[in-house]
């Protein structure tokens, strides 16, 4: 008897198997029609653009594949392409399709193409975006994709404004949407980077990956790092450099904020022939031994072994802590905080040029902070112009003072 009503079982989850996958086969089938029939008609016509593409195929399993799909530039493809790829794969969601509803479990593009540009302050996707369904919850909550990803993508971006052209190939893209009802994400990319600033070459391999939260207004809160390696800038070199930050309550009144952020850079090579980098290494490095009453090395090749820094915004208190720098010429550590509220700040410096070390602490109001050991006139004055210097930059991005 049991085994007779495990065979009905079984046999009745077949059927059920069989009726899903035959209506989810009919549903594909009808999705796939109507894509087709957009592309050749009103799609087209509401993009300004032309579409094409070379075949489209359904399937249960794999979804609706489509392969070598181009958008061109307005109006048509006489003024080149504004998006290729050779194969892309929209899966709808199962469970969605049975409710008739349209939501994507993955959107995936194979070796995907995209060429963006702006000239006066204006995209040329921008008509693109106008296509997309007003909401007041923003696109960012409104995302019926639970994945999306490029693979082997080459994205292009021309600035005419500032005359930037940025370029990211070779590369894997992977957006992930945690929440149907939230802006929960996951993004992870990886590629090589490349520019010409100022009539020089850089490129560099980076790696990102980030988690971000979305509320109504937008971005809240953000985890994540960010790797480069293999840098190079003409004939400047850094073999990696890696960032980390925690940014909670982004959206909140600034003395409600939490932010911290680590930085590691490693082996920076500054050839000699780059002048205007070793004119202001030598003004740093005059003020320093002038403090220690010792000439200033001259420098020609610029080395740096190693670079640690850390930050940190929590209840109005603003710090940079831990600054490690290691070069060829001088090795420093150096530490600043301020409390906003009290208007007051501490900095600790501890320098070293060859045998010649100082270390040196300054406390107290912001505008006139006490500077210790005791230094000359002018060397004080320098110091205190310094201090105030970099506090005034800090307080311009993160006013704290309530100023």
């Amino acid at each position: 008897m049991q085994f007779t009503r495990f065979r009905i079982l079984a046999a009745a989850l077949l059927i059920f198997l069989a009726g899903g996958g035959v209506f989810a086969y009919f549903k594909y089938k009808k999705i796939s029609d109507y894509l087709v029939g957009q592309i050749h008609g009103q799609t087209a016509k509401k993009f300004g653009r032309q579409v094409k593409f070379k075949s489209v195929s359904f399937s249960p399993f794999k979804g609706i594949v489509i392969r070598e799909a181009c958008v061109s530039r307005r109006p048509d493809f006489s003024k080149g392409n504004f998006f290729c790829a050779a194969k892309t794969v929209i899966r709808p969601q199962f469970a969605a399709l049975m409710r008739n509803r349209v939501y994507f479990s993955k959107v995936a593009f194979e070796k995907p193409v995209l060429k963006v540009r702006e000239r006066g302050g204006t995209w040329d996707f921008a008509d693109l975006l106008a296509l997309l369904p007003e909401t007041e919850k923003g696109l960012y909550l409104t995302w019926n994709a639970s994945e999306l990803t490029m693979k082997d993508a080459v994205l292009e971006a021309d600035l005419e404004t500032s005359g930037l052209s940025l370029a990211l190939e070779e590369a894997d893209i992977s957006l992930e949407h945690y929440s149907s009802f939230g802006g929960n994400y996951g993004l992870k990319a990886e590629g090589l980077v490349k520019t010409v600033l100022k009539g020089k070459l850089l490129s560099a391999e980076v790696k990102l990956e980030t988690d971000a939260n979305f509320d109504y207004g937008g971005l809240a809160s953000a985890k994540g790092s960010f790797g480069a390696e293999n840098i190079s800038y003409g004939a400047i070199t850094l073999e990696s450099l890696k960032t980390d930050w925690s940014l909670f309550n982004i959206r909140k009144p600034l003395a409600d904020r939490n932010y911290a952020v680590s930085l590691t850079a490693e082996k920076l090579v500054i050839p000699g022939q780059e002048n205007s980098v070793k004119e202001g290494v030598s003004r740093g490095l005059a003020l320093f031994s002038a403090a220690m009453g010792k000439p200033a090395p001259r420098i020609e090749d610029i080395e740096m072994s190693s670079l640690t820094a850390a930050f940190r915004l929590d209840n109005s208190a603003l710090a940079f802590k831990d600054l490690a720098l290691r070069t060829n010429f001088m090795d420093l550590d150096a530490g600043l905080s301020i409390d906003g509220p009290a208007k007051t700040a501490e900095a600790s410096l501890k320098a070293g040029i060859g045998s010649s070390k100082i270390k040196m602490s300054a406390s107290g109001p912001m505008a006139s902070p006490r500077i210790l050991p005791a230094l000359s006139a002018t060397l004080s004055a320098k110091f205190r112009e310094a201090l105030v210097s970099i506090e005034s930059s800090l307080l311009k991005t993160f006013p704290i003072t309530g100023e």
